[in-house]
């Protein structure tokens, strides 16, 4: 057990110390730790709860332990964790037929494509495995239609992201992110993938609509294309968001430059429209989409890229795909999906969530609360004072499931959680905020269950 002997608040009182009794990793949890520094390289520092099962927003851990998901897998599963209609449907056709890939042909793709473009209003499809793979897809057909569109020499062909945007970690899209120590090791700083002004180095922040107009003015004649994720969650109120998003959409028509939303994260209804560009207004309609997450509910690694003709019209045969794209699990995976979002009515159910989330939050008028940014049943919670990985820790120890962010906790709710579950899941939180500065170290709060040696 961790002690403290005295405990300092953020205001300087001194607390009590308190005995924290069963805070502690189990012994499955260390050995799996262990086991993943020993023989697994990458991935993130999530909290160190190992899930064995979930069903609907509860997860259970190795040893049996119950928690209310406050993450939904980063928006991975908007319906919810299995889901029994889309697993019914993918049970369905596993036993059917699991794999048709590019060496033939997939009853179920025409049809498929047919109703993803009629229901978005675009001209064709691309199916692929990951969002990452979206977005160098997405990006791959901007370059050739500013090559060959445009005019632009392909040596001078530039794709610009917007900082703090998040595209995947893949080589040809992570220039695209914000420059970093990690990436330039690997030597992915991009010339021609960037989210700077080119000639004067000036960072396209997010919010900061001069910055791009400043740089599409300079070089419009050379840019493709603008990728960006219209929502990040991170203001006070979602207008600055949508604002800005919008914005960069009208410098994008005004110098000729294709707009390419990432929608993989904020689409399949978690923001209370199916995607989240929708709130940019009914003449906004971006040349390139991206989809994935949640759009195959959790069952099947599955991503999609829409475009209009002009630009998809690029794209050849032996140009674009994937053995496991467009398979018939990924599509009746897809499609169960996306019906479960239409016949349960979960865009209204994120909006509701949303609005309750916010009045709790509100209700608490906690010190240690900075603001929560909300939007659907998406969400970050800002704090002033206290580390997102500590907060974190001590919630999973509590039964909560969420995720750290530097600042806070990044939080996204499954549309199909019950109020009831809601509001456990917050007083967790609120609990965790109340009693936070009694304790001293806690289990979890870095990445292998222990403080790093000072």
């Amino acid at each position: 057990m961790l002690l403290s002997a005295h405990s300092e608040s953020a205001t300087g009182e001194h607390k009590p110390a308190v005995t924290i009794r069963g805070l502690e990793l189990s012994s499955r949890t260390q050995k799996l730790l262990q086991l993943e520094r020993q023989y697994v390289a990458g991935g993130f520092e999530p909290v160190p709860a190992f899930f064995v099962k979930g069903k609907g927003s509860k997860l259970w851990d190795v040893d049996g332990k119950e928690y209310i998901d406050f993450i939904a897998m980063f928006s991975a599963v908007n319906q919810g964790h299995a889901h029994p209609y889309i697993a019914q449907k993918v049970i369905e056709q596993m036993e059917m037929l699991p794999l048709a890939n590019l060496c033939g042909h997939n009853s179920l793709y025409g049809p498929f494509a047919e109703m993803m473009c009629n229901r978005f209003g675009y001209d064709k499809l691309i199916s692929v495995t990951s969002g990452t793979e979206a977005a160098d897809t997405a990006c791959k057909v901007a370059r050739k239609w500013g090559i060959q569109s445009k005019g632009i020499p392909a040596e001078r062909c530039l794709i610009l992201g917007v900082g703090s945007s998040y595209h995947g970690l893949g080589s040809a899209v992570w220039g695209l992110m914000d420059p970093s120590a990690h990436r330039r090791e690997y030597g992915l700083d991009n010339a021609l993938l960037m989210n700077v002004n080119p000639s004067t180095g000036e960072s396209l922040a997010y919010l900061d609509l001069p910055a791009m107009e400043r740089c599409l003015v300079e070089h419009s004649d050379r840019v493709a294309a603008v990728i960006l994720e219209c929502f990040h969650g991170a203001t006070r109120t979602v207008q600055e968001e949508a604002t800005y998003a919008r914005g960069v959409y009208d410098l994008c028509r005004k110098h000729n430059v294709l707009f390419i939303a990432d929608e993989v994260r904020q689409g399949a209804g978690k923001t209370g429209k199916f995607l989240s560009y929708q709130y940019l207004g009914e003449d906004c309609k971006p040349d390139i989409v991206t989809m994935g997450k949640s759009i195959t509910g959790g069952f099947y690694p599955q991503a999609f890229v829409l475009g209009t003709a002009a630009v998809m019209s690029m794209v050849g045969t032996f140009q674009m795909a994937t053995t496991f794209g467009h398979t018939p699990l990924a599509l009746a995976a897809a499609r169960a999906s996306i019906e479960v979002i239409d016949n349960e009515g979960l865009m209204d159910r994120a909006v509701a969530i949303g609005q309750r989330w916010k009045a709790i939050v509100a209700g608490w008028q906690h010190p240690e609360i900075d603001y929560v940014a909300s939007m659907g049943a998406d969400s970050n919670l800002f704090f002033r004072n206290l580390r997102g990985p500590r907060v974190a820790a001590l919630c999973m120890h509590k039964g909560l499931f969420t995720h750290p962010s530097p600042r806070g906790l990044r939080i996204s709710f499954a549309m199909t959680m019950t109020d009831d579950e809601l509001d456990r899941g917050a007083a967790i939180i609120k609990e965790t905020l109340d009693e936070i500065h009694t304790y001293k170290d806690i289990p979890g709060e870095w990445f292998d269950g222990s403080k790093p040696a000072q």
